[in-house]
């Protein structure tokens, strides 16, 4: 069994949990996830099946949606409900005028510093590990781009909103930043991911779906790999071409001899797939340039057939 499944985890449950899960129903298949949720966070994650797995770092969720919930007024010292409260504040006088005009600061590529109860690592050690033995390492803010910060409603104290960011943004990070703008503090109270690039929570199989139907769920809801990677650009090549690559060997091809390839995803260092004939394996490149011509490197070849 190979292929990308698309899980709706909820709260409560580890992301390595429903790894867990879908493990006992495939071995010895491996399996392996893109994109760790907290327990505390539902929503969409993406499993990788067998030789699936392989494909992990070229599935494209460099661009997440979430929906999320903050707590304007309190404080925790893990910047969200399950931790220590560590100020208090009346936001009663929030006005969604105010938070209209706090929220596009935060907008575009901007610095932002990783909580310290988070899975990101400090010499090799998670940072949540640390901070449970009350370690708090000194952390530099990193850059991120938020692309939009959507009011979905303001019932106070609890903010609502959409939010779309690149892989790396902490929405904890941002429901602190955004309570502290407006003079009041806020946590995290809630997160749900949506989206996580092409791939959408609504086409996700749930969690208990899986434990009652067990296989039958699986075979119905697996994505292939060329359906799960259809946002990487598909070369047309000769048979020989592909046994070459197969083989390890490259392709040369000159500028402009391919249709297409003076788009703008015709650059040195572009992914693109190419598939054998029997569409029984799929074959990840990249791109080299060299003056006119340009070298198709294999990268990854990969099973397509179950």
């Amino acid at each position: 069994m190979n292929g990308i499944l698309l899980v709706d985890k909820p709260v409560g449950c580890t992301s390595h949990d429903v790894v867990q899960l879908v493990r006992k129903l495939v071995r010895p298949e491996k399996v392996g996830h893109s994109g760790t949720l907290d327990p505390a966070a539902s929503g969409l994650l993406i499993l990788a099946i067998g030789s699936a797995t392989r494909a992990i770092e070229f599935l494209d969720d460099t661009r997440k949606t979430y929906v999320m919930t903050i707590h304007l007024g309190e404080e925790t010292d893990t910047w969200d409900g399950e931790g220590q409260v560590v100020s208090v504040a009346d936001a009663s006088n929030v006005s969604l005028e105010e938070i209209q005009e706090v929220l596009p600061r935060y907008l575009g590529v901007v610095r932002q510093t990783p909580p310290h109860f988070s899975a990101l690592k400090k010499n090799g050690i998670p940072l949540y590990k640390l901070a449970r033995k009350g370690v708090f390492p000194s952390l530099e803010p990193r850059e991120v781009e938020i692309f939009s910060l959507e009011i979905i409603s303001w019932n106070n104290p609890l903010l609502a909103l959409r939010m779309s960011c690149s892989r790396g943004a902490y929405a904890r990070s941002v429901a602190r930043d955004v309570g502290r703008e407006l003079g009041v503090g806020g946590r995290l109270d809630s997160l749900r991911r949506t989206n996580s690039g092409p791939y959408d929570v609504q086409h996700a199989v749930g969690v208990n779906q899986i434990a009652v139907m067990g296989d039958e769920i699986l075979a119905e809801k697996l994505m292939t790999l060329k359906q799960a990677l259809a946002h990487i650009p598909t070369l047309s090549l000769t048979p020989s071409e592909i046994g070459r690559l197969l083989n390890g060997s490259v392709v040369l091809r000159k500028w402009g001899e391919v249709e297409g390839s003076q788009g703008p995803c015709w650059r040195s260092g572009s992914f693109f797939k190419a598939l054998t004939s029997l569409e029984d394996y799929l074959i990840i490149t990249v791109l080299e340039g060299h003056n006119d011509t340009f070298v198709i490197r294999p990268k990854k070849v990969l099973k397509v057939a179950s």
